[in-house]
């Protein structure tokens, strides 16, 4: 069988050009050695019975198509011929794809509301999906699906709900009439305040221990790092504290606005557990935060083994938020602590924190 092989100082003369310029199809040739035959739309040309075998082989070996056929080529190379594909046709060149990150520049401002009697500047929103249903209005029943996101984590979400058997969850998505703001929203704040050191305690009467159960968001003792769980062995020099009303250990920690009190601490966590640390933290009024009530749980033979689903942060009910979705829409919300779960926190996210809300509108109906 004869070798064909191709030069790369051959250049075509005038008459090869004039044929390469017209439109090609392929065919294979029936002789031994082969190789192709190209077919024009007047003539066919035989690549091995041409009276110059080695320059149409070299014309078998590369071909050039019109520029203006395809935006891709079909090179026939040694009989191997690639099917051209016009660009704008492809399959999923059309596809939009999702933004990977969104910047701060790309959210959006909704307008100012009341909250709580106060007026509150607008919060940040930027439409990850639009929603192609009917339009939210005043009024209506949304129903939705809504995810909580501290620095990038889920700490809370519809979409698990529920917790089944084998630590299985089940979405619930959640119901309420849009423009209509619980009654708790619409009045101030009230917290009672304590003169102390923000840290509520209580005495462990195996471990004959006072620790710290928790901190007050932005307080003495949670500005000074002390932590939950923390030892308290001496206040003031008082020590043995295990033998001391709590009462009495109440009366030691609150005071004055802005006196003093000296306190010996046995770290629980950290690089320092279990160290021994002396802080001097200076008494202000802090906020006693509310018991948060727990949902009753709902049983059913074993099946269900969680609450009636995660709270809502109260940002979901202002109806500036959700202004303009449409049913299938989605939204991603920049949720101030003021608006979100304030100074007591949910879940993962601590008190006094800012967090990212994702809501989803599934559907939006009259109310019954």
């Amino acid at each position: 069988m004869q070798a064909h092989t191709l030069s790369t100082s051959w250049q075509p003369t005038a008459w090869q050009r004039k044929r390469l310029a017209e439109p090609q199809q392929l065919f294979r040739c029936g002789s031994r050695c082969g190789s192709q035959t190209r077919s024009t739309n007047s003539s066919r040309v035989p690549s091995c019975a041409d009276s110059q075998p080695g320059v149409a082989d070299r014309l078998d070996a590369v071909r050039i198509l019109p520029v203006q056929s395809f935006s891709r080529r079909a090179l026939g190379v040694f009989g191997a011929v690639f099917v051209p594909v016009k660009a704008a046709n492809a399959i999923g060149f059309t596809k939009q794809l999702k933004k990977a990150d969104i910047s701060e520049a790309d959210y959006a401002l909704s307008e100012p509301f009341l909250f709580r009697a106060e007026s509150h500047f607008g919060v940040k929103y930027f439409d990850t999906q639009l929603g192609g249903g009917e339009r939210l209005e005043m009024g209506k029943v949304a129903v939705v699906h809504f995810t909580c996101r501290y620095r990038g984590l889920t700490a809370l979400s519809t979409r698990e709900a529920r917790t089944l058997g084998g630590n299985r969850t089940i979405a619930e998505p959640m119901e309420f009439t849009y423009g209509v703001i619980p009654s708790e929203f619409n009045k101030p704040i009230v917290r009672k305040t304590v003169v102390g050191i923000g840290a509520e305690v209580r005495l462990d009467p195996a471990l004959q221990e006072l620790y710290i159960v928790s901190t007050v968001f932005n307080g003495p003792a949670e500005k000074a790092g002390l932590q939950v769980n923390d030892v308290i062995i001496s206040i003031d020099g008082f020590q043995d504290l295990a033998d001391l009303p709590i009462s009495r250990i109440g009366t030691l920690l609150t005071g004055n606005m802005g006196s003093t009190v000296d306190i010996e601490v046995r770290k629980s966590s950290g690089p320092t557990r279990g160290a021994t640390e002396r802080f001097t933290l200076t008494r202000e009024a802090t906020a006693i935060t509310a018991k948060k009530r727990t949902t009753s749980v709902e049983t059913g033979g074993g099946l269900f083994a969680g609450t009636s689903g995660p709270k809502p942060p109260p940002v979901i009910y202002i109806p500036e938020a959700l202004a303009g979705m449409r049913v299938g829409g989605r939204r991603v919300i920049i949720v101030p602590s003021d608006v979100g779960y304030e100074d007591m926190g949910e879940g993962e996210i601590p008190p006094g924190a800012d967090f990212k809300l994702e809501v989803e509108l599934l559907e939006s109906r009259n109310a019954a």
